[in-house]
């Protein structure tokens, strides 16, 4: 009877730490908030949670510039371009906001931002992605910034569909996922963010 009940536990702990070990590896743990210099908000999800805390940040004070980054993905007219008219109409100054047009992924957002940060004279960001995306942004943006002297803390935008414990449990997800972790395999192999 020991033997089963042994082989069961070990079934069980295999089982959770696939399923649920992934999603606390994309997630990472979260350095408590600091007020910063600048919020950083990186296009990329269609539900807009990352502008939306991003704009939450804002608003509580946290940083007194909110730096948008994103390149056209359709049309002349880029993410950042997009978010910064929402964040006007949100009721944001025009002069809080700097928007990076030409980061075309994680790593062009990284060495987009690090230019205006410098440009500036901003030595602190609170970086703002999804969930499943903040262990590698938070990788790429460290390893980019490297030298700058600028200080960056990951902050996981709240996101409608993904979970780190049930990430598994529909095919977007999953397939979101699986790609996530295969983008943050290549960073730790080669220590290449693109």
């Amino acid at each position: 009877m020991a033997r089963w009940l042994a082989v069961a536990l070990i079934f069980a702990t295999v089982v959770a730490l696939t399923l649920v070990a992934p999603g606390f590896l994309l997630e990472g743990p979260q350095r408590p908030l600091e007020r910063s210099d600048a919020i950083i908000v990186i296009s990329g999800d269609e539900g807009l949670a990352r502008f939306r805390e991003g704009l939450r940040l804002y608003r509580g004070g946290w940083a007194p510039i909110l730096i948008l980054s994103g390149a056209a993905l359709e049309g002349s007219d880029s993410n950042a371009a997009a978010m910064q008219r929402m964040a006007i109409a949100e009721g944001l100054p025009a002069d809080a906001i700097l928007a990076d047009h030409r980061g075309e992924d994680t790593l062009g957002n990284a060495v987009q931002t690090r230019a205006l940060m410098q440009a500036h004279g901003l030595r602190s960001a609170i970086l703002v992605t999804s969930p499943y995306h903040l262990r590698r942004a938070a990788l790429t943006f460290d390893g980019v910034y490297r030298g700058s002297g600028i200080q960056i803390i990951g902050r996981a935008a709240p996101d409608g569909d993904w979970r780190k414990t049930s990430w598994w449990a529909r095919p977007e997800t999953r397939t979101l996922t699986l790609r996530e972790l295969e983008k943050l395999g290549y960073v730790a192999l080669t220590g290449r963010y693109n």
